[in-house]
């Protein structure tokens, strides 16, 4: 059997893998398998034994080969991979790339392939359902739009929110990753509870630094831009500046400073 899985949702990817690994285990006793990783030269020519040992000899063999498109000399693995099928070895390509121009074959038969592309947020919603009743983790769809907004598709890391889930954790626990420019514009356009716990969010996450800065390069609070408003919060935000520059404050203090005025 000869299979191809590729794309960049790499758990996805994995997790096929490792389906296909059991089937083997499953089906022939003893089952080796060994993993080649051909962004390194030599792994190509420990390839080329292993398939030779696996023709001469028989057995229950299983190449994994990683990274094919790596290998500085792509016509001869093509050339080696064209022969290979008409043998008796069984091999899994596996990458995240598609296939370069010389691999073609590897997205016909009787080449077994599937891709593992990102997840449109439809596909993560339901990605999400399909892990928590692995894991049996009930979610609400609340608890499911946090897991979206804060991991986005990135499938690892909704998996390792679940399994922390599932080891005790509490749903409530996880909360999304905050938006920066979003706290920053509550900073300047709300009330003040919302514009101190928007605050105290970004102290937590970002560099003072990086927060005075972008907040100074804004036009300030609910203003056009040009407007007289704007100029002053301008002329306010240099005054910050040279106050904190010559030590009289840090960028703590003149934040809190500038909400709270």
């Amino acid at each position: 059997m000869f299979i191809y899985l590729y794309g960049p949702d790499s758990y996805r990817r994995q997790e096929k893998l490792k389906a296909v690994v059991e089937q083997y285990e499953k089906k022939y006793s003893g089952l080796t398998v060994d993993r080649f990783y051909l962004d390194v030269e030599e792994e190509f020519e420990r390839l080329k034994n292993f398939c030779a040992s696996q023709s001469l000899f028989g057995g229950s063999k299983l190449g994994i080969v990683y990274n094919p498109f790596d290998l500085s000399d792509k016509k001869e693995l093509a050339k080696f991979l064209k022969l290979s099928l008409a043998g008796q070895i069984s091999l899994a390509v596996v990458s995240e790339k598609p296939p370069a121009k010389d691999f073609q074959f590897l997205l016909e038969k009787p080449i077994l392939f599937q891709e593992f592309g990102e997840l449109s947020p439809v596909q993560i919603s339901a990605f999400i359902k399909y892990e928590s009743e692995k894991l049996g983790v009930k979610l609400s769809p609340d608890f499911i739009n946090i897991l979206i907004r804060a991991n986005g598709a990135d499938t690892w890391g909704i998996v390792r929110e679940l399994e922390k889930m599932a080891l005790g954790g509490r749903p409530e626990d996880t909360e999304a990753a905050p938006n920066f420019f979003v706290l920053l514009n509550k900073l300047i356009g709300q009330s003040l509870p919302q514009k101190i716990s928007a605050l105290t969010r970004l102290l937590e996450n970002e560099e003072p630094a990086k927060i005075f800065n972008m907040l100074a390069a804004s036009d300030g609070p609910a203003v056009k831009p040009g407007s007289e408003n704007s100029a002053a919060w301008k002329i306010k935000m240099a005054d910050y500046d040279a106050a904190i520059k010559s030590g009289k404050l840090d960028y703590e203090e003149v934040l809190l400073d500038a909400i709270l005025t």
